[in-house]
């Protein structure tokens, strides 16, 4: 199985933080996503628009919104 690192960067800025590991699905609802971790506990992160997905370095990249 696919697990995800999340990463968040800022509306104007190429820095990053990792906010949760192993996740294995992502939602996206309006400004919204919502995380899906391995043991089915969800975290949603407002604000953010997904901007790169990786299953090389199983890495997901969310940017805030400005």
């Amino acid at each position: 199985m696919c697990e995800f690192t999340v990463y968040v960067k800022d509306a104007d800025s190429e820095e990053q933080e990792k906010i949760t590991r192993n996740i294995v699905g992502a939602i996206k609802k309006d400004t919204s996503v919502t995380l899906i971790d391995v043991m089915g506990a969800s975290q949603v992160v407002e604000n953010v628009y997904i901007e790169s997905v990786s299953t090389m370095k199983q890495e997901l990249t969310l940017r805030k919104m400005s």
